[in-house]
């Protein structure tokens, strides 16, 4: 029991300190939740080019945050698919129900949006209107609070 506690604490402080500069995008991702966040440019008038997405600065300063953690990883989809994860719903719900030892499941979930968005122009807006980044983000937050709170309550005890 003492070395689980000291492998979660170890846990908490490594997650915490890599993931405490990220809750700072919350309001962004409140405000931008249910909205279209990029345009299409499309060239100049009269030509045949590719229409690229052009997003938000602020959601690309994210990616890259995300990407600088050095946290998500690219087999994401195993840990997906062995929690049974394939649709937004799956993916609240595994946010909704995911304890601390379980931390990894949020960075898949985040890697799936972060990693897919590189190649699939459409992973990062999706992942801004569902509300993906804002629940990964809100549970984080829940996590280090309850932890905190954990932290404290047995501080009282001792």
């Amino acid at each position: 029991m003492e070395n689980e506690n000291e492998y979660l604490e170890e846990l908490m402080k490594k997650y915490r300190d890599i993931s405490q500069s990220l809750l700072r995008y919350i309001p962004y991702f409140e405000q931008k939740k249910g909205q279209k966040n990029y345009q299409i440019y499309q060239g100049e008038q009269n030509t045949n080019s590719v229409a690229i997405p052009v997003y938000e600065s602020t959601l690309l300063s994210f990616v890259k945050e995300v990407q600088r953690t050095g946290l998500v990883d690219r087999n994401y989809v195993y840990a997906l698919s062995r929690n049974g994860i394939r649709t937004h719903e799956d993916e609240m719900r595994a946010l909704d129900r995911v304890e601390f030892k379980d931390i990894e499941l949020i960075y898949a979930i985040m890697a799936k949006y972060v990693l897919g968005g590189m190649t699939k122009g459409y992973l990062w807006p999706e992942a801004v209107e569902e509300g993906i980044f804002l629940a990964v983000l809100k549970r984080f937050k829940e996590l280090f609070e309850m932890w905190d709170q954990s932290a404290e309550s047995q501080g009282k005890q001792e």
